[in-house]
C-alpha cells in the first residue's frame, strides 16, 4: 500500500512551479492525484460546513478516482504542471507486515511533517494511508475519526463543565433549558373567551390593533369569540396561536417583540410571558452532545450525574481499573469517592449531581456547604453558621450535629447562630442574647460553659429545655374523627418530582401540619401542587404547578393564602405602618390639626410616595444611594433633611408634642400608648404584640425585618382583615428563626386563626409547632426517590404508635423529655 501526503487546494504554502521546484528539492519523486465527481465534492464541502464551522481545510472526498502515478522529473509533467486540485504525494509504497513496521513509522513521520510544511491551513499533522485494495486510513494527531475524519475537540476538564464555553451546549448556554413563549402565561384563564379577553397581550393597550386584527380574523374564520378558550376546537386554537398566512398569531407577535428587545419594556413583557421548557439539542444535561461520547466503564458525565450521590458512590467504588489507569487517576479518583462520602454522611444522598442549587431546600443548601468544607479538610479556621437546622428534620439534625463535632476535631472553632435544643445541648459553650428582642435587646444575658447555662435564672431559653420548668404548651388537639369529618379539601394522584402518585386528603379548619424527613416530597405535594391547583381553581392565581388527577372539596374554601417569609412591600419606602394600613389613619390625625388645615395640608401631604411633603432631594428614603458599580451601593444620610425624610415645613406640624418623623420612630408598644384613644391604629398595633412584634418600629424598612419577622407581620395583616372565615392559609417553616417564646406566641396566633373560621396548614419540623397540631401528614419514609408517599396521618399520639415514620418517634422522645420524671416530680414537692 501506499503512505500519503494530502495536500489540499486552498491550503498550499506554494503554488504552481514553486511548489514543484520545491517537490523536486525535497526528493518527492512520484505524486499522486486523487480526484472525485464534482457533485459529491459540492456535496461534501457544503456538509462539511453546517457540522464544524471552525474548520478551514475542505472535507476529504468520500469516493476516490486514481487516475495515473506520475514522475515529476517527466517532462510532459513538468509541462502539464501540478494539479489545481486537491493531489496526495506519495512518499512511500511498501508491505504491510511486522518486517516493514521501521520504514513504515519512517515514512509516516516523514509524511507528517511533509503535510504540515506545505499546508499552511493545517495545524496538525496528518497522514493516509491507501491499500492497494482501495481502502483508506485517516491518521491524524488530532483527535478525528480514521474513517469520516470527524474533529473531536481536546479532552480537558472544561470540555466537561456546562459552565465553561468549551462544553456548554450552544443552544442553551449550559442552563438545560430555553425559554420559550408559555401558554399558561399567555392565556392564564382559559374560563374566559377571546372576547372577554382570554389572550392577555391582546388586552393590553399597546395591544389594540392586534386585537382588531384578531377579532377581524375570527370573524373571517367564523371562530366563535363568546366561546371559551377551553372550549375551542383545536383547529381554531392552532390558527389563533401560531398563526396563518392572513393572521400572524401570538407567535408571531412575539416574533416581532423579539426585533424590539432593545427596549427595556419590551423585554419586561416577553419575559413575563416566557417560561424555561427542555432544551431541545441537550435534553436538560446542558453539555454539548459530543461530551456524552467519552464513556468511562460505559458510563457518561451525564448518566453519572443523573444518578443519586449513593448509588453513584457504590457505581465508583464497583469500578474496576487497571493498574496503569490506576496510577492515571488515583488522586482524582480519591477526592471524588472522598466528597461523595461526605455528602451521604451529611445525609443528602438522594440528591443528583445535576440537580440545580435554585431547587434546594435551605436545609439541603446548608449541608451542601458543610460537606464542602469537609472536604478542604481545613484547620483553625473559625466558621460563622446562622440559623444551620433550618429546614431539617429532628433524624438529619444528628446528622449535623455529628459534622460540627468534625468540624470541631480538625481544630476549628464553630459560632453558631442556633435556637434548636439539640444544638444548644452539644454546644461547649453558649452565649445568649437579650433580655427581649429589638430596642429591649442587645446585652449579654449568659456567656459561659454549657453546663452553666442551665443554672441562669436570668436565661429566657433555659426554662424552655429543662422538662420541669413547666413553659411547655399543654397539648390540645381539636378531635378529627375520619368517618364523620366533612370539611375536606382532597387533592388525588399527584405525582411531580418524587410524589409517588398519593392522594391526599386535607381536614378544614382545623391545625394541619405536614411532617417528615428533608426532601421527603413536602414542598411538592403542598407549594407545588395544592396550592397552585386551589388558587387556579378559585381564580385568585394562575401558576403552573405539578400534575395532579382531581381536586374536590372547593366549596368549602373561599380563599387561600400563601404565607411565606419573603420581605413585605415592594419599595424601598415600605414599613410595617404602611403595610398595615395604619399609616393612612396617621396622615389623617396630622391633616386634620388646625395648623396643617391653615397651611393647606392633605393626608397626601404626609405621604413618603408622593411629592409635596416629602424631601425632593432623597423622595422619602432619607438617604442617597451611591453607585460603587462593583462593589455593593453606599447609602449615606439625606443633607437636606438630616435622614427625616420629611421637609422641615412638614415637621413643624406637632400633635401632643410629636411631628411625623418622631412617631414613625416610635416602637409599636410606644405607639400604643401614644394612641390609645383611636381604636383603629390601636387595634392592629395589639395584634403585633400579639405575635410578639411589639418592638418594631412603625417606619421600619421592611428590608430590615426577618424572615420571621416578616412572617408575622403578615399573620397580623390577616387578623386585621374581616375574611379569615373560609380562609386556607399554607405556610412553609414558619418557626424559622424564631426563639422558643416567639413559637409559643406563633402557636397562640395560628389557633387563633382556626377559632375566627380559618384553616392552617403547615409545613415544618419544629416538635412544639407538631405537638399541638390537630392533624399530622407524614410524608416518607427517607428522602428522594425512596420518599413521596404518606407513611402515618392522624392526631400527634396516632402518628407516635406507627413504626414506620420518623417524626412520631422523635416526637415521642421530645415529649419524654419535656415530662418531668417521678425523681423530679419528688424533688419539686
Amino acid at each position: 500500500g501506499y503512505v500519503l501526503v494530502p495536500i489540499y487546494a486552498d491550503g498550499r504554502s506554494l503554488t504552481g512551479k514553486k511548489l514543484l521546484q520545491q517537490l523536486l528539492a525535497d526528493g518527492y519523486l512520484r505524486i499522486l492525484t486523487l480526484e472525485a465527481p464534482k457533485t459529491k465534492k459540492k456535496k461534501a464541502r457544503k456538509k462539511s460546513t453546517t457540522k464544524s464551522k471552525t474548520s478551514k481545510s475542505p472535507t476529504p472526498f468520500v469516493s476516490v478516482q486514481i487516475d495515473q502515478i506520475y514522475e515529476l522529473n517527466d517532462p510532459a509533467f513538468i509541462k502539464k504542471g501540478l494539479p489545481k486540485t486537491d493531489f496526495y504525494l506519495v512518499v512511500d509504497r511498501l508491505m504491510f507486515n511486522s518486517e516493514d513496521s521501521g520504514r513504515l513509522t519512517d515514512s509516516l513521520s516523514q509524511a507528517n511533517a511533509a503535510s504540515l510544511k506545505y499546508n499552511k491551513n493545517l495545524s496538525y499533522a496528518k497522514a493516509h494511508v491507501l491499500t492497494t485494495e482501495g481502502q483508506r486510513l485517516i491518521l491524524s494527531e488530532e483527535y478525528s475519526c480514521s474513517v469520516c475524519e470527524h474533529r473531536f475537540p481536546n479532552i480537558s476538564a472544561k470540555l466537561f463543565s456546562f459552565n465553561s464555553p468549551v462544553g456548554a451546549c450552544e443552544t442553551c448556554n449550559g442552563f438545560g433549558n430555553t425559554l420559550t413563549v408559555d401558554e399558561a402565561k399567555v392565556i392564564p384563564n382559559p374560563e374566559l373567551s377571546i372576547a372577554q379577553g382570554a389572550i392577555k397581550p391582546f388586552t393590553m393597550p399597546s395591544g389594540r390593533s392586534d386585537k382588531k386584527a384578531l377579532m377581524a380574523f375570527c370573524k373571517k374564520e367564523m371562530i366563535d369569540v363568546h366561546t371559551p378558550w377551553k372550549d375551542l376546537p383545536l383547529k381554531a386554537r392552532q390558527m389563533i396561536w401560531e398563526g396563518t398566512e392572513k393572521f400572524y398569531g401570538v407567535l408571531g407577535l412575539f416574533e416581532y417583540l423579539e426585533t424590539k428587545k432593545y427596549k427595556m419594556h419590551v423585554r419586561v413583557f416577553l419575559a413575563r410571558h416566557k417560561s424555561p421548557s427542555l432544551c431541545p439539542d441537550c435534553n436538560g444535561t446542558r453539555l454539548k452532545p459530543h461530551v456524552n461520547q467519552v464513556l468511562v466503564h460505559s458510563r457518561s458525565i451525564s448518566e453519572l450525574s443523573q444518578m443519586p450521590i449513593e448509588d453513584l458512590l457504590l457505581e465508583i467504588e464497583n469500578m474496576k481499573f487497571t493498574d496503569w489507569e490506576k496510577e492515571l487517576c488515583h488522586e482524582a479518583l480519591q477526592q471524588l469517592t472522598s466528597r461523595l462520602k461526605f455528602l451521604c454522611d451529611v445525609g443528602v444522598g438522594y440528591l443528583t449531581l445535576d440537580r440545580p442549587t435554585k431547587t434546594l431546600s435551605g436545609g439541603e443548601f446548608q449541608r451542601l456547604n458543610l460537606s464542602n468544607q469537609l472536604g478542604m479538610g481545613l484547620s483553625q479556621t473559625l466558621y460563622v453558621l446562622d440559623e444551620p437546622t433550618i429546614g431539617l428534620h429532628p433524624r438529619d439534625n444528628h446528622r449535623l450535629i455529628r459534622i460540627l463535632h468534625r468540624l470541631r476535631d480538625l481544630g476549628n472553632t464553630l459560632v453558631i447562630v442556633e435556637h434548636d435544643h439539640d444544638v444548644i445541648l452539644n454546644s461547649s459553650h453558649v452565649i445568649e442574647m437579650g433580655q427581649g428582642s429589638g430596642h429591649l435587646g442587645g446585652d449579654i444575658v449568659f456567656a459561659g460553659e454549657q453546663s452553666d447555662f442551665f443554672k441562669s435564672e436570668e436565661s429566657n431559653t433555659v426554662p424552655f429545655l429543662v422538662p420541669n420548668s413547666g413553659m411547655a404548651l399543654s397539648a390540645n388537639p381539636r378531635p378529627i374523627d375520619l368517618n364523620d369529618y366533612r370539611y375536606f379539601l382532597e387533592i388525588t394522584g399527584c405525582s411531580g418530582n418524587n410524589l409517588q402518585n398519593i392522594d391526599f386528603r386535607l381536614p378544614l379548619n382545623r391545625l394541619v401540619t405536614v411532617t417528615g424527613v428533608s426532601g421527603s416530597g413536602k414542598s411538592s405535594l403542598i407549594s407545588s401542587t395544592l396550592y397552585p391547583a386551589l388558587a387556579r381553581s378559585l381564580g385568585i392565581e394562575f401558576k403552573e404547578g405539578l400534575p395532579f388527577k382531581k381536586l374536590t372539596g372547593i366549596e368549602h374554601v373561599k380563599n387561600v393564602l400563601f404565607i411565606d417569609q419573603s420581605p413585605i412591600g415592594k419599595t424601598a419606602r415600605s414599613s410595617p405602618v404602611t403595610y398595615l394600613k395604619v399609616f393612612d389613619e396617621i396622615r389623617k390625625i396630622f391633616a386634620s390639626l388646625d395648623e396643617s388645615k391653615r397651611r393647606g395640608y392633605t393626608p397626601g401631604t404626609f405621604s413618603l410616595n408622593v411629592d409635596g411633603g416629602r424631601c425632593p432631594v432623597c423622595k422619602g428614603l432619607g438617604h442617597e444611594t451611591v453607585d460603587m458599580v462593583f462593589m455593593d451601593d453606599i447609602h449615606i444620610t439625606c443633607d437636606a433633611c438630616d435622614g427625616k425624610k420629611y421637609r422641615q415645613e412638614i415637621l413643624e406640624i406637632k400633635y401632643r408634642r410629636k411631628n411625623i418623623h418622631d412617631v414613625l420612630n416610635m416602637t409599636v408598644a410606644e405607639a400604643m400608648e401614644f394612641f390609645i384613644s383611636y381604636p383603629q391604629i390601636r387595634r392592629p398595633l395589639s395584634i403585633l404584640k400579639e405575635v410578639g412584634l411589639d418592638y418594631i418600629v412603625l417606619g421600619q424598612t421592611a428590608s430590615t425585618l426577618s424572615g420571621g419577622e416578616s412572617q408575622r407581620l403578615k399573620i397580623a395583616r390577616e387578623f386585621n382583615s374581616t375574611a379569615q372565615s373560609g380562609t386556607l392559609y399554607i405556610m412553609d417553616e414558619p418557626t424559622t428563626g424564631l426563639h422558643f417564646r416567639e413559637v409559643h406566641l406563633l402557636l397562640k396566633a395560628l389557633n387563633r386563626l382556626v377559632e375566627s373560621g380559618g384553616s392552617v396548614l403547615l409545613i415544618e419540623h419544629n416538635q412544639e409547632i407538631i405537638r399541638n397540631s390537630d392533624y399530622i401528614i407524614d410524608i416518607g419514609p427517607e428522602a428522594g426517590i425512596k420518599g413521596g408517599t404518606i407513611i402515618a396521618q392522624g392526631s400527634p399520639e396516632e402518628v407516635m404508635k406507627s413504626k414506620k415514620s420518623h417524626t412520631g418517634k422523635f416526637l415521642k422522645e421530645y415529649i419524654q423529655e419535656l415530662t418531668p420524671s417521678k425523681k423530679a416530680k419528688k424533688a419539686t414537692q
